[in-house]
């Protein structure tokens, strides 16, 4: 695993390499990090440490990267970047002189290239991973889950590439009207933070979304950053214009559902779709210990698809009580709540 995390700078044509590259932060450590700190420590998953390992079935351990305290400095990064692109690049989301109050184009613009940057290495890091676990131990290359997920790795970094192509030339051109971000403000501040770039299997309705092109059958991605500013928050999901055919109708629900049932989306999808979770350690503390376990078992499987399943038919659910008014969707009810305001 070691070995797999390479150092390159991702923006176009750069050739920096060796100590030229730096530790960058998918999320600002001092505007974002900071924010989330107790004694400068996150909780998160930390997969340059060792995993724990468990026995699901029994005689069969399996290793599981588990929520753990990590250092604000450690948390995030990636050697994807070097200094000088990561200082030029991301200056006007990260910079103090800087305001996050309004959002503008080129910043929405530049939280989903940094999502997807990290995203992108990320894939990179994996399938160097698999590729130097075949040539010291050829005998997995017998293991079929381990072809299938090198496979799977393979594609994704094809399709990742095209997005790639999308946000080298929008950089260069300084164009970013190519991209439609929703922009959805918290009226305080909140105790944890995100950023992912996926392919929602379904709707806030709990409805399917057909996400792979018909034609060209590339994944067509949606990048999330979700993080709290000075006195409020943001959960910003955006989307390439020309992939609305596909995700326009689940843009329309993101504008205009209410808070509760956006809030309760994220409660639910977000445990059990993203390994870039991070919880302050308040609002750690603040759950239960049965809680706690809920969300250690939602971010460690790497089997989620049966708990998403579940998570889809209990939105069609709603969608259907929503329409007779029968349910209220409330977030404080549930075993942890990730919208619990900060406290001084």
């Amino acid at each position: 695993m070691k070995k797999s995390r390479i150092k390159l700078c991702l923006y176009n044509g750069c050739k920096a390499k060796g100590k030229d590259i730096i530790n960058a932060h998918a999320l600002q450590e001092n505007r974002i990090l900071s924010k989330l700190q107790v004694n400068r420590q996150i909780y998160m998953q930390d997969f340059s440490s060792k995993p724990v390992m468990l026995e699901i079935k029994k005689g069969k351990p399996e290793p599981f990267f588990l929520l753990k305290e990590v250092h604000i400095k450690d948390a995030t990064v990636a050697t994807c970047f070097c200094k000088t692109h990561d200082d030029a690049i991301f200056a006007k989301i990260e910079k103090p002189q800087y305001s996050l109050t309004v959002l503008n184009d080129e910043q929405l613009f530049l939280f989903a290239y940094k999502t997807f940057s990290f995203e992108l290495y990320n894939q990179i890091v994996v399938k160097k991973f698999f590729e130097n676990m075949f040539a010291n131990a050829p005998q997995t290359t017998k293991k079929w889950p381990s072809v299938y997920k090198y496979r799977n790795t393979v594609l994704k970094i094809r399709d990742l590439n095209y997005y790639k192509d999308y946000f080298d030339k929008a950089l260069k051109e300084q164009d970013y009207g190519g991209i439609e971000t929703i922009v959805i403000e918290i009226p305080y501040r909140i105790q944890f933070a995100n950023y992912m770039a996926i392919a929602p299997p379904f709707d806030i309705k709990g409805r399917k979304i057909n996400y792979i092109d018909k034609v060209t059958k590339r994944m067509k991605f949606v990048f999330f950053t979700i993080f709290p500013d000075e006195s409020k928050s943001y959960i910003l999901v955006s989307a390439l214009k020309e992939d609305l055919d596909t995700y326009g109708q689940y843009f329309d629900q993101l504008r205009n559902s209410p808070i509760g049932l956006i809030k309760y989306y994220i409660n639910v999808f977000i445990p059990l779709s993203t390994q870039n979770l991070i919880i302050s350690p308040k609002l750690w503390d603040s759950w239960s210990e049965s809680a706690q376990m809920g969300i250690q078992f939602a971010v460690a499987d790497p089997n989620s698809a049966k708990l998403l399943k579940g998570v889809q038919f209990y939105l069609q659910n709603i969608a259907k009580f929503r329409q007779k008014e029968e349910i209220k969707i409330d977030t404080t009810n549930m075993p942890f709540n990730f919208f619990i305001p900060h406290t001084t």
